[in-house]
């Protein structure tokens, strides 16, 4: 019996010490599996957060500092090419609440033609409202097809006249024209802008 129960007691500690084994060994790819998913978690949360501080900096970023720098050469020289440059500060035109006026043109030919363009920077939010207000001020409002904006427009006041509005993120862009067609160059505007 004696030799019975030192033999049951020797597997024992064999089982026993077996299962320690087994436990270290299952322990270790435990503690590498968990800290796998810690640095997946940290990854899209810290992800997140710059991609939408920069696509809001980076639109807004992209508006250029000159009237002279709009769109592309070719389209602007098309669009606004025989109009003389004048001075264009003071127009009221709609715009998102707290707007910040960033860049504002305006080119003339005497009373024949005119383009007036005026680009704005408010919070995302702010653009929406902006957005959501223009349907009671007669424009039609639809997605663009390219860069994700929201296009709007009306007839302008005057005979052979418009006006414009492509939203997107925190940039308003705001264009009124006078016997001028200026949807090539504002289609480029808004590539150079939100594309």
């Amino acid at each position: 019996m004696r030799r019975w129960r030192s033999v049951a007691a020797v597997v024992a500690v064999i089982a026993v010490a077996g299962l320690t084994g087994c436990v270290a060994e299952e322990a270790a790819p435990v503690e590498s599996a968990s800290s796998t998913p810690s640095i997946t978690v940290e990854m899209p949360s810290s992800t997140p957060t710059p991609s939408e501080s920069d696509a809001g900096a980076s639109v807004a970023a992209n508006i250029p500092a000159s009237c002279d720098d709009l769109g592309t050469a070719s389209s602007r020289a098309e669009t606004v090419g025989d109009l003389t440059a004048q001075h264009a500060d003071g127009f009221v035109r709609p715009a998102p609440p707290n707007a910040a006026t960033k860049l504002s043109c305006n080119w003339i030919q005497e009373e024949a033609a005119a383009v007036l363009l005026i680009i704005s920077t408010a919070s995302d939010a702010e653009v929406t409202t902006g957005l959501d207000g223009l349907a009671s001020e007669g424009y039609q409002c639809q997605p663009a097809q390219d860069f994700g904006a929201q296009y709007c427009s009306r007839p302008g006041d005057a005979a052979d006249s418009e006006d414009v509005i492509v939203a997107c993120d925190d940039v308003w862009i705001y264009l009124e024209t006078v016997n001028v067609n200026a949807r090539a160059w504002l289609s480029d505007i808004a590539a150079q802008i939100y594309g």
